[in-house]
């Protein structure tokens, strides 16, 4: 069992009359549940509190696995991190750190992103109103434990693997910057206003629908796609529209997002669609990219579950440039995408290839 190998320590416990000010005198940085992500810790948007309350043992160390123990939400609880390097920094009393000397740090870490780890934790990690991770659900995960000399030829596999990716998904991201840059050298900066281009409201150009409820008897495996809040949630043997529109999540943390489709497809309500162009003045590729500069998830109601209506994109303003402008840009992002597909069958196939790899040394 895990317990044999590894040590846990509690997070640091302090109230918001605690928080400091970054440059106070004596001020510790403390990560939380939120900068626990998927490419490591992040170290943007903590908070600072006096090193008083900090014990020794709860500084952040290399080799230091930071783990949510405590979250309201499901997903969140048992995300953990690997910490590259000795910080003067701490955790919070949501989350908690795995620290061996027993064992390979690496390969330690690796387990903590495999499948296996997510399930058993997953179901361990249940509490009446929030989910939780006690010390004795860590401590009773089984691991294989091979020589140290092969722990660390895994660790170094699955790491040059995890690089690649990590590789693809920034060529990813630098390929959607370059458009956004492409955008903004041909239309202007969506916080400039846009002075040179003619513009009109949203109900002068698009009518904008919900989409409808879609019975879970008709819900499928494959078929047509049903797009939800987030992408495709399931599959139909039916469409509610058959030309291509703009779908815009409605509700959900996703709301706001914005996608074209090309197919036929039905669309649920959690989701607002252009039904009808009142007049035709965009290519479509152009304002996809258009409204999701705009931000939509800025008009979102989080009073509850975060949603959008469709009033604000009604009384939206969005410029019309010549469609001849348009089309170019089109064109730019276009070629643009054709690489990005390269990469993105490229990144499945690292991603199929890790996903074996860690079930071979996991399970």
């Amino acid at each position: 069992m895990l317990k044999d190998y590894i040590k846990q320590i509690r997070g640091v416990s302090y109230k918001p009359t605690d928080i400091l000010d970054k440059n106070s005198n004596n001020a510790v940085p403390i990560v939380r549940a939120n900068n626990i992500q998927e490419r490591g810790l992040n170290f943007d948007d903590l908070v600072y509190i006096d090193k008083s309350k900090v014990k020794d043992e709860q500084y952040l160390q290399a080799g230091d696995i930071v783990i949510c123990a405590s979250s309201g939400s499901k997903d969140l609880v048992g995300k953990a991190a690997y910490c590259l390097e000795n910080k003067k920094a701490s955790f919070g009393a949501f989350c908690k750190v795995v620290r061996t000397s027993a064992l390979h740090k690496k390969y330690l870490s690796h387990f903590f992103q495999s499948d296996r780890y997510r399930r058993e934790i997953s179901e361990s990690s249940k509490g009446a109103n929030i989910n939780n991770i006690r010390n004795e659900d860590i401590d009773n995960l089984q691991i294989i434990v091979p020589s140290i000399e092969e722990q660390k030829r895994i660790a170094d596999e699955l790491d040059k693997v995890s690089g690649l990716i990590e590789k693809r998904q920034k060529q990813l991201e630098k390929l959607d910057l370059l458009i956004k840059s492409r955008f903004v050298e041909m239309f202007g900066d969506i916080g400039s206003g846009y002075a040179v281009w003619a513009s009109k409201e949203g109900n002068e150009l698009f009518k904008f629908s919900s989409g409808k409820f879609l019975e879970e008897s008709l819900r499928k495996g494959q078929g047509v796609p049903v797009y939800g809040g987030n992408g495709i949630a399931w599959h139909t043997d039916r469409y509610l529209v058959n030309k291509p529109t703009i779908v815009i999540g409605r509700v959900g943390v996703y709301c706001g997002n914005v996608r074209l489709i090309n197919e036929p497809a039905w669309i649920t309500d959690n989701a607002i669609y252009i039904k009808e162009f009142r007049l035709n003045l965009f290519n479509l590729t152009f304002l996809v990219i258009y409204m999701s500069l705009i931000g939509f998830s800025k008009y979102a109601d989080f009073s509850g579950q975060p949603k959008i209506t469709q009033k604000p994109l009604e009384k939206q303003k969005y410029i019309v440039p010549p469609i001849e402008l348009q089309n170019r840009f089109a064109d730019f992002v276009e070629n643009v995408e054709r690489n990005k597909s390269k990469i993105k069958n490229s990144l499945d196939k690292l991603i199929t290839l890790k996903k074996a790899l860690m079930q071979k040394y996991f399970g």
